[in-house]
């Protein structure tokens, strides 16, 4: 029975299908570890081109910070051409996948984890109709031991 749930797990982050709307939210945990790439899923159901629509990745407040900006994406504009507005510590690390946008998929990379970067995400669809959709993501950073 638990390989049937992890298996289950294993096939939602890998599909992505993490989708959830103002009322409910539904997710997926990621777990990697520290130093390693990884990618937060989000993907329409409807596999709908989203190449002019916006789309907004957040990291949820923990403790003492406030909310932060993870990446942006607006009818191609982003954070890594021109956009301003992007959290200190994803300056550099996060990117998409232009190629998928074409089928609804807006998930994205963030490169060089680090345990700081543990936390809940969420990919908004704000302007989305005829209903915005938010998904949500707990991303777990593992510290990697050493001898």
């Amino acid at each position: 029975m638990k390989l049937i749930s992890v298996l289950c797990l294993c096939l939602l982050t890998l599909c992505g299908k993490t989708s959830a709307d103002e009322n409910g939210p539904a997710g997926v945990r990621v777990v990697v570890k520290e130093d390693r790439d990884v990618i937060l899923p989000c993907s329409l159901d409807t596999k709908e081109n989203i190449e002019l629509k916006l789309f907004d990745w957040k990291k949820a407040a923990q403790k003492d910070e406030r909310q932060k900006e993870v990446f942006m994406y607006d009818a191609g504009r982003h954070y890594n051409n021109g956009n301003e507005g992007q959290s200190e510590q994803f300056k550099g690390r996060v990117s998409h996948f232009p190629e998928e946008l074409k089928h609804g998929n807006a998930s994205i990379t963030i490169r060089n984890t680090k345990v700081t970067d543990s936390g809940n995400y969420t990919c908004d669809f704000p302007r989305l109709k005829p209903k915005r959709q938010i998904f949500h993501i707990e991303l777990v950073v593992g510290h990697i031991l050493t001898s």
